[in-house]
This record gives structure tokens, C-alpha cells and sequence, in this order.
């Protein structure tokens, strides 16, 4: 009789652990995280809460949710969901057509997203990083959504602990534009010479579908209030993203040419950066193309031009989705650089060979958003330079090409600070030759004109491996780089101050090497 009892007594463990687990809950259903254990002292709240959360069961599947508690005011829901897991909730009819919906006190590293979906499962609103905590979400509904049905989640489906909160809001004037891809696929598209006048909510976006016939429309945001900053994007009818534009009108106002769109339905969203609010026009205008570049975008327009002179600085000004290709000269060694970058232009640097194949990139190597490169560190023979920006924005700035001296002039050696400084200094651009025995090192004092210098190794014999240091007048390393770009070649900038400062370079280690060492003036 004993053991029979004992038998019972496991099974009932058994059933109460799956319980625990979810395990015995309906398909798709899970327990709401509850924030105090069966025994011992209470869990401590996290920071930020200000009521008791709700036990109980939550919906794991947006079909499940007409059978779980819905979301009251007052009432927050502790979550903590496993990966790729998302919590669904109905809105408690009470609680009326103008609510808030966000998280709050966040597990560490949990990232949540909020969505309002409708009775298909279709997005309608969503929202990241809105709420007050960081990497919280909050998310506002109104009666222009329909929504009906709440997504809690994770960035990426990561999973994480968190609570849910409702807030019931006064009401708010609706908005005379669409707010979701749908209102806006039952709409009248935007004719060309349309203009309107849009005030948006944090995180609220506005959707407008596109004529059928695009050639030379251009979608812009116009007289924009205070700090707003527009971002336009183009949509096809399944919501995905065609093409994007923020700050290619100048400023913070927006520009989003139409041509290059595909056939078919095709919407636009407005939104502003930053989930905050503001009000601006959205107009819609056919443009004159724009004039031709004033340089080769080609490689064949570029072989046809010939190369762009040593020494030479060259301003472009690059649309979306464009490219600036030149030619250059053979057998020279040659420092290109971005520069006077207008703002927020993000410019990326290639070495093509005479096929157009990459044998060399930079994207942030000179000052900021600039780049720079040495035909010296490609991985072949350079005969093309390609200028374009980060995600093909719209961009101006300064193409400069320097050469790097007529070669490596060979000069004597100084071992220490004390002998570097008895001799002259390094010159920008001009190359000098390098050899070290094992555990030997080259000093070389840097100009003192008050400019900083980008000092780099290069024609690298034998496989080398370099190592540069910046020292200060007592020797002190200031800075170090080994291999800069993912070679053995080594690459370091120094600023105006202090000097008198030096450079050492050795070989990695204290090995032999043999190479040559050029200092030049950073792109600004």
C-alpha cells in the first residue's frame, strides 16, 4: 500500500512539473511569467513597475488568443517569452478605441517590438524602440487602425522577460491620410502636382499608393517644422521595402525619385526618424531628368576619358543609385581620399583592376564618414577608382588623388629618439625605403607644422609583417597598429599634438622586414 502511494505521489510531480512547463496547456497557450516563487521570500519586481502582474495564460498564436484573458487598463502582464516566441492579446472592449499600449521593465538584453495587427494577421502599426525605457516599445491605437489583435515580441525573436501595460487615452482627431498599407490599397493613389499637409504622431506613419504611370515623378517633403526629419519609402503591395530615402532633398527633408520603381501596385510610406512627432507637406511632382554627371559612370566611359591626373581634386555630386568612375594613371603609387563631405554623405572608396574587379575598398578610413586608400595595399594592379556612397544615397564631396612620391627614396636609419631628432623629418607624400635586421627599429621624427598625418607601410617584401608606433619626446607609445585592413601592412593617425612626436616601425615581433613608409595629410 506504501509503494502504491509512493507511485501516486510521483505522478502528480509529474503532472504538476508539465503544468509548470506549459506542457498541459492548450496548443499554442502558455502561463504568463509569475513574478513571485511558490516558497521562500518574494521575487523582487523589476525597477519600474508599479503594480502586480497578471498571471494566467497567454496566447502563442494569434488564433488562440479569442480564448485567453484579453488586456485591461491597470492590469500589466508579466512575459517572458523563449526564442522566436510572440505573445497575442485582444483588447479588452472597455477599454474604448484610443489606447496605448507599451513594455516596461526589461529583462537584461531584451529587445522588444509591439504591432497592431488586423483580423487577416496583417500589420497595421509597429513599434521598436518607442517606448521610455531603452529598448522598449509603445505603441498608440485608434480607430482609423481597425486593429484587432496585439503582437508582443523580441527583436529577431531572441526572447526575453518584460511587462505589458495598457493605458486607455483620450480621444485624438483622426488623421486625414491612410495609417496602414491597407486603408491605403483602398484609396485613390496620389496624383502628380498633390500636395498635402501632414501632422504625424510618434511613431505614426501615413500610406499612400502611387500612380500607375511613374516616369519622372518625384516623391518630396516639403516646409518641414522644428527638427523634424522625414524618411520616405517605397512599398510594394506585400509591404516590402523597394527603395528608401532620409535626408536626399538636403537638410532633413526627403526625396525619393519614382522611375526606378517596378511594375505593379506600388505604395509609399512617410515616416519620421526618430519615433517622434512632427508636421510637414508631402507633394508629389513631375521633375525634368536631371542633367548628365560631369563624369564617367561607367568603366567604358572611363577608359574612353583617360586618367584622372595625379595631384588632381575632383567635386561630385552623386544621385541615388549613381557611381563615379575613373581612370588611372598607370605605374604611379597614388593616396585617393574623400573629402569636404557635405552633410551626412557617407562616401566608400573601390580599386578596380582593368576587369572591374575589386582589389581594394575602404569605406570610413579617412576622417568621419570619408575613406581613403593606397594603391600600394591593393591586392593587384589598380586601374579604376570607384566612388560611391553608403546604401547608394545621394552625396557630394571631394575626390583627391595624391601620388606617393616617385618611388621609395632610401635614407639612413636613426635607431632612437635622441638620433631621429638630430634629423630632418618625415615629408608627406614623399616614400621612404626600409630595412630592418631582426630586432632592429626606424625612428622618424614627424613634421611640426601643426596638421595631423596618416602614416602607412606598404610594398611589403618577402612577407613582411610591420608594426608602427606613435611615440612622444619621452618615448612613451601613444598609439600602435599591427595590421591595418586585414593585411600585414600597418596603418596609424596622428594628431597635430603633441610634438615633437616620432614614429617607430618594426617588423612584427622584432623579425627582419623590408618595405617602404609614406606619411600623408588625412582627408578632412
Amino acid at each position: 500500500m506504501a509503494q502504491t502511494t509512493g507511485m501516486k505521489h510521483r505522478q502528480v510531480s509529474r503532472w504538476a512539473m508539465m503544468l509548470a512547463l506549459g506542457l498541459a496547456l492548450p496548443l499554442g497557450s502558455a502561463l504568463a511569467a509569475d513574478p513571485s516563487p511558490a516558497s521562500g521570500n518574494p521575487k523582487q519586481r523589476p525597477a519600474g513597475s508599479t503594480a502586480a502582474c497578471r498571471s494566467g495564460t497567454v496566447a502563442l498564436r494569434a488564433e488562440d488568443a479569442a480564448t485567453t484573458p484579453p488586456l485591461r487598463p491597470g492590469e500589466p502582464v508579466c512575459l517572458r517569452l523563449r526564442s522566436r516566441q510572440s505573445a497575442f492579446f485582444r483588447v479588452a472592449p472597455e477599454v474604448g478605441p484610443f489606447y496605448t499600449v507599451s513594455t516596461r521593465a526589461l529583462g537584461r538584453d531584451t529587445d522588444t517590438v509591439l504591432a497592431l495587427l488586423d483580423s487577416q494577421g496583417r500589420s497595421l502599426a509597429e513599434d521598436d524602440d518607442g517606448g521610455s525605457e531603452n529598448l522598449a516599445s509603445s505603441i498608440e491605437a485608434g480607430p482609423e487602425l481597425g486593429a484587432t489583435l496585439l503582437r508582443a515580441g523580441t527583436l529577431d525573436g531572441q526572447g526575453g522577460n518584460f511587462e505589458l501595460v495598457l493605458v486607455r487615452d483620450e480621444p485624438r482627431p483622426p488623421p486625414n491620410f491612410p495609417v496602414s498599407l491597407v486603408q491605403a490599397a483602398g484609396q485613390p493613389a496620389l496624383t502628380p502636382g498633390q500636395e498635402l499637409r501632414l501632422r504625424l504622431r510618434r511613431g505614426q506613419s501615413a500610406y499612400f499608393a502611387l500612380p500607375a504611370g511613374r516616369e519622372g515623378l518625384v516623391a518630396r517633403t516639403l516646409d518641414l517644422e522644428g527638427e523634424t526629419d522625414t524618411t520616405l519609402t517605397l512599398l510594394d503591395a506585400n509591404g516590402t521595402q523597394l527603395d528608401e530615402d532620409d535626408d536626399g532633398a538636403g537638410g532633413n527633408a526627403s526625396a525619393l525619385p519614382l522611375d526606378g520603381a517596378p511594375a505593379g501596385p506600388i505604395f509609399l510610406r512617410v515616416s519620421i526618424l526618430g519615433n517622434t512627432s512632427g508636421s510637414f507637406s508631402l507633394a508629389l511632382r513631375q521633375e525634368p531628368p536631371p542633367p548628365p554627371p560631369d563624369f564617367p559612370t561607367s568603366l567604358e566611359e572611363a577608359r574612353q576619358q583617360g586618367p584622372l591626373a595625379a595631384g588632381s581634386t575632383r567635386p561630385i555630386t552623386l544621385r541615388r543609385r549613381q557611381q563615379a568612375v575613373f581612370a588611372l594613371p598607370p605605374g604611379e603609387s597614388l593616396m585617393i581620399h574623400t573629402r569636404n563631405l557635405s552633410n551626412g554623405t557617407d562616401t566608400v572608396l573601390a580599386l578596380l583592376d582593368q576587369d572591374g574587379d575589386v582589389v581594394a575598398e575602404d569605406d570610413d578610413g579617412g576622417a568621419g564618414f570619408a575613406s581613403s586608400l593606397a594603391t600600394a595595399k591593393a591586392s593587384g594592379p589598380a586601374a579604376f577608382v570607384r566612388a560611391t556612397t553608403l546604401n547608394s544615397g545621394p552625396g557630394q564631396f571631394d575626390l583627391v588623388l595624391r601620388a606617393v612620391g616617385g618611388g621609395a627614396r632610401a635614407v639612413s636609419q636613426a635607431g632612437s629618439i635622441e638620433e631621429a631628432a638630430r634629423r630632418p623629418t618625415l615629408l608627406p607624400g614623399e616614400a621612404v625605403a626600409v630595412r630592418l635586421e631582426a630586432g632592429q627599429a626606424a625612428v622618424f621624427g614627424l613634421p611640426q607644422d601643426g596638421h595631423p598625418v596618416q602614416a602607412l607601410t606598404f610594398d611589403l617584401q618577402d612577407g613582411a609583417d610591420t608594426v608602427l608606433e606613435l611615440l612622444d619626446a619621452d618615448g612613451q607609445v601613444l598609439e600602435q597598429n599591427d595590421d591595418a585592413d586585414g593585411g600585414l601592412a600597418s596603418r596609424l593617425l596622428a594628431g597635430p599634438q603633441p610634438r615633437p612626436a616620432f614614429l617607430r616601425a618594426t617588423g612584427n615581433e622584432g623579425a627582419a622586414a623590408a618595405f617602404s613608409l609614406v606619411i600623408v595629410r588625412p582627408a578632412r
